[in-house]
């Protein structure tokens, strides 16, 4: 499988996301290279592209059917090895390119709070995280690396780009995948309170103004910053 075009789109999108905000990284440049599984929170649509050009290495994003369309963003997607995924069923086959992709030593990002979230719905605030994402590690045996993003929701306003507001992506210690035997929710919530503590060290880490924490859009629009 080759990443030219992967590198390619990312490369240009890092050069317009360093123009219109300050992306501050911590611990993505020391990440070793696959099997695993990135697990993080999700704030807004920039944040596919704002985890890739943090990281040094390639990640296979899962990503709702919907965004394949039209046909020649899909085929776009598809060379920058995005695996498209059914939000309204069991889907078999994006389970197996995904299971394939590990198998294959390769890293496969993942948005397991099911679509974008802020305030109490978002995992950050102690909302559950979605549980399908569950069988791909128990069936994998891959490790899950929690990881947090805060500050990609602020451009959505467009004033934003021009005062270039800061955007951190934090990744937090792998945790190994569920013991046979062991409960999935609980599972689940270890993660949870891994990202939730990922989360509070790097509000305390980076000092973060209250402009920087998670809105929704809705709220980012109404404020207008």
């Amino acid at each position: 499988m080759g990443d030219l075009a992967y590198w390619t789109v990312v490369g240009f999108l890092r050069g317009i996301l360093t123009l219109v905000c300050r992306i501050e990284v911590t611990e993505t440049r020391e990440v070793p290279a696959g099997p695993w599984i990135l697990a993080s929170n999700h704030l807004s649509h920039f944040d596919p592209p704002l985890l890739a050009s943090a990281f040094t290495r390639p990640i296979d994003f899962l990503a709702m059917r919907e965004l394949f369309q039209p046909a020649w963003f899909g085929f776009l997607m598809e060379k920058c090895n995005v695996i498209p995924i059914s939000r309204e069923r069991v889907d078999t086959k994006a389970f197996k390119i995904a299971l394939d992709r590990l198998k294959a030593g390769r890293i496969v990002g993942i948005f397991p709070e099911g679509g974008l979230r802020a305030g109490k719905t978002s995992v950050l605030e102690g909302a559950e995280l979605t549980e399908g994402f569950l069988l791909l590690a128990i069936r994998s045996g891959c490790a899950v690396r929690p990881v947090v993003l805060v500050g990609s929701d602020q451009l959505y306003v467009a004033r934003n780009w021009f005062r270039r507001p800061r955007v951190v992506v934090a990744v937090g210690k792998p945790i190994p995948a569920p013991m046979r035997g062991e409960a999935r929710k609980e599972w689940a919530e270890k993660l949870a309170e891994a990202m939730r503590a990922l989360y509070v060290d790097v509000k305390k880490r980076y000092a973060l103004e209250a402009v920087v924490l998670p809105k929704t859009p809705q709220e980012r629009w109404r404020d207008g910053r």
